[in-house]
Order: C-alpha cells, then sequence, then structure tokens
C-alpha cells in the first residue's frame, strides 16, 4: 500500500508531504523494499512450482493459490515502484500521473486479492463438509475468477483515465476495497468458528489446509494495516510512518505462506525441496510430471516408482 492518505476531495492530504522530505522515510522505505523482495521472491517460488509440477494443479486449491501469489507479487511491485515516486509527485505533473496510474491498479489488485482469498475460504469449507457441492464449485470458481479480472481490468482503466485528464486521483476502489476486506474478514471469522466447532466430528481431517490457513494468515498481518486505512478513510487519522511499519508486516504474508506449504503441506514440500535442491532437471519437463524410477527387487522383480 502506498504511505500517503486521502482526503474527501480525491487530493492527498498536505499534513502527508513533509513526510516524503522527513530522512527517516528513506529508512522506512527500504525496509518496506526488503520485506517486499522477500515476499516477491516467495511468490516466485510457489508461482514456479504450480506451474512446473501438474500434480499441484490437479487441485482446485492450488489453482486458486497460484492466482493469488500472481497478484501478491503484482501487488507488492506495484506498491514500492509506488513508494519510489512518492516524494516526487508533488512537483511534478508527469511523475504525478504516473503515481496516480500506478496507485489505481495498486486499490485494484487489492481488492481482487480479496475476492481470491473469498473463493479460498469457500473452497477449503466446501471441500471438508461439502464434497458434492464441491464439485459444483470447481466448474464455477472459474467464472468468478474471470468476472474478477474483468472487473479489475475495467475499473482501473477507467480510474487511471482521470489520472491524465484531470490529474485527479479517484479513491472510491480505495473505499470499495477497506469495505470488501471487512466483509471478507467477517466472513472468515464465522467459518473460523463453525470449522472449530464442526471438524471435531472429522475421522479423517488432514492438518494441511491452505485454504483456510491461508486467508487467516493474510488477514492477521494485514489487519492493523486495514484498521489503520479504517481511521484513515473516516477520519483522516494515522501518519504514513505508522501505516508504512503496518505495511511492513502485510508484505511479509508471502514469506509465511511459503513456510506454511513448506512444513504443512506433504506435495509443496517434496516439490520445493526440488527446486531449493536445484534438481527440477531430474523431472520431465514437457509433461510436468515426475519421472518413474525402476529397479529390481532383491528377487529380481522390476520395480517402478516416482521419486516424490
Amino acid at each position: 500500500m502506498t504511505t500517503g492518505g486521502p482526503d474527501m476531495t480525491g487530493n492527498f492530504s498536505d499534513a502527508y508531504e513533509p513526510f516524503y522530505e522527513s530522512p527517516y522515510h528513506r529508512i522506512f522505505i527500504e525496509l518496506l523494499t526488503t520485506v517486499a523482495l522477500a515476499s516477491f521472491a516467495a511468490n516466485s517460488f510457489l508461482i514456479f512450482v504450480i506451474f512446473k509440477y501438474k500434480k499441484l494443479r490437479k487441485e482446485t486449491t492450488n489453482k486458486i493459490f497460484l492466482h493469488l501469489n500472481i497478484l501478491q507479487a503484482l501487488f507488492g511491485f506495484v506498491t514500492q515502484l509506488n513508494l519510489r515516486l512518492g516524494y516526487v509527485f508533488f512537483e511534478w505533473s508527469c511523475e504525478f500521473c504516473v503515481f496516480c496510474s500506478l496507485y489505481q491498479i495498486e486499490l485494484n489488485a487489492a481488492f481482487t486479492i480479496t475476492g481470491i482469498l473469498f473463493l479460498l475460504v469457500c473452497d477449503s469449507f466446501l471441500n471438508i463438509y461439502c464434497k458434492e457441492k464441491y464439485q459444483k464449485f470447481g466448474r464455477f470458481y472459474k467464472y468468478f475468477l474471470v468476472g474478477l479480472y474483468v472487473l479489475t481490468v475495467c475499473t482501473s482503466l477507467a480510474t487511471i483515465r482521470y489520472c491524465f485528464l484531470l490529474n485527479y486521483v479517484v479513491f472510491k476502489p480505495y473505499y470499495v476495497m477497506i469495505i470488501a476486506a471487512l466483509i471478507i474478514v467477517v466472513f472468515l471469522i464465522i467459518i473460523n468458528i463453525i470449522h472449530a466447532v464442526r471438524k471435531r466430528t472429522l475421522t479423517n481431517y488432514q492438518s494441511s489446509n491452505i485454504g483456510l490457513v491461508v486467508p487467516n494468515i493474510f488477514f492477521l498481518l494485514w489487519s492493523p494495516f486495514i484498521i489503520f486505512l479504517l481511521l484513515n478513510a473516516l477520519a483522516n487519522l494515522g501518519d504514513p510512518t505508522t501505516a508504512t511499519v503496518l505495511s511492513t508486516l502485510g508484505f511479509s504474508d508471502p514469506v509465511f505462506n511459503l513456510v506454511y506449504v513448506y512444513f504443512y503441506d506433504n506435495n509443496f514440500n517434496g516439490f520445493l525441496r526440488q527446486v531449493f535442491t536445484c534438481r527440477c532437471k531430474e523431472y520431465n519437463s514437457e509433461n510436468f510430471e515426475d519421472q518413474s524410477v525402476a529397479y529390481n527387487d532383491v528377487e529380481g522383480v522390476q520395480i517402478t516408482q516416482n521419486e516424490n
């Protein structure tokens, strides 16, 4: 997220301008950049293994998780680029147009991420408790994703238009994103409560539950910043230094996702170990599947198995 805050007229508050002239702003920006680079690397690893290994792409959960990582990588890149422009856009109209355009993309990408998290929560709940409906969900979610991307692109194009024609920042996506995040948080809390009660009756419950754990991690890390945005939107409270520190915690989310799937998901663990140890070439690059290994047992019978 950008560290500046909007006022109700569609312009950045003058109170935020001194921050970009402060001797401390560079320290905070470099800190956020370091965290964002680590997160971008985590996103890249997860995107790579899902694309490379067909076994991961067979599950609806992992497909949605793939979209989440792509959007998070885009969001992090645009945000960092925006921070670099933030301290000069007040003086140069050209830089303002670029800053404004990136800001619109950033806000709309954040909205799309909340939509994908909603899909993950639904995927998790239906997969555990409603197997029949989950099959229908596997066909439906694609249309939801397409609609989400179309809405994001159309909204971005419409708001970017104001940047170049009127030198005006449209903050409606800013408020929509906050409202959407709050709705998802309430929905996630309800699903967590239901899951905590009902999972006691499950006999085959697995500890790895990407569809529910990943959204929980996301909102736990981003909640302080969401609260900050809400206070800023309602009462124009807070300062950009606080925003930067809180967003640093939120931007570390992909790193936590990587750690989680590495230790708690057997499929991701096996494939990530191959990537981390540079053994990707040991797999069939054409079909993106594990190559079979044949050997003879003690009785001379040939046995074929996959390395993972």
